[in-house]
């Protein structure tokens, strides 16, 4: 049975916030046999955000885990930043998961600890051959802290047990980020993982997923006694074909 999933399609030039609440539309008869969650997008007053739950802690705890999913894309995908500024040209879903704290400083912005997995650990959209499998182990060295907006009073471990959103996110191709005030990297100059995605042609864009989900990684003994299980299995089969 498929997760149902919650996202959103921009319908302006920016966006409202950085957690839209807005249902995406669901079809239950295409994709995967279980259906699946999609966003469209075309110009740039139609950029497709992201796809993900919003809810306490939706998958229950996540330490020691990995999140998964399947994922279909029609592969012809764009951001603003669109290859410069270390911008490598493609388009990434980037595991993100992170925690509203709420307006904590009085500024109008709701403040998250929020995390993003690297490019290294992220899917190029452009590069799908249809509907694909895709998993990131939950592990901080394959994510980053993102600023804007950021609480930064919660670590990676933290944030894995006590979480309000979490999804897969349309990022720009590069890891160099900076405060949305910075002065070394700003929105304007799309030097700051720029975020939201539409089509590179004039065709629609489209990408979906499915059956998102978080799996127990296997502790490492269990690694060796599967391994172990495997060469004994083997093993048979070699003394089998000399005893033909």
């Amino acid at each position: 049975m498929a997760t149902v999933l919650r996202g959103t399609t921009s319908r302006g030039p920016g966006y409202d916030t950085l957690f839209p609440s807005s249902a995406a539309d669901w079809r239950a008869t295409s994709g995967n046999p279980a259906g699946n969650i999609y966003q469209k997008a075309n110009g740039t007053d139609q950029r497709a955000y992201w796809m993900g739950n919003i809810s306490d802690n939706t998958l229950g705890d996540l330490t020691g885990m990995r999140l998964q999913t399947d994922i279909f894309s029609t592969n012809n995908w764009k951001t603003l930043a669109n290859g410069s500024y270390g911008d490598d040209g493609n388009v990434y879903a980037r595991w993100v998961i992170a925690n509203n704290i709420g307006d904590t400083d009085n500024d109008g912005f709701d403040e998250y600890n929020m995390f993003v997995s690297k490019r290294s650990s992220s899917i190029n959209i452009n590069l799908l051959q249809g509907w694909e499998t895709h998993s990131v182990l939950l592990k901080e060295d394959n994510f980053l802290r993102w600023p804007n907006y950021d609480a930064n009073n919660q670590s990676f471990s933290d944030v894995l047990a006590d979480y309000t959103s979490i999804g897969l996110y349309l990022f720009s191709g590069t890891d160099t980020i900076s405060n949305i005030n910075g002065s070394t990297g700003t929105w304007e100059n799309n030097q700051l993982l720029h975020y939201g995605a539409f089509s590179n042609n004039n065709e629609e864009a489209l990408w979906a997923l499915d059956n998102f989900q978080a799996k127990q990684v296997p502790e490492p003994a269990t690694l060796l006694l599967f391994g172990a299980g495997l060469a004994v299995l083997a093993n048979r089969r070699i003394r089998a074909g000399k005893n033909v």
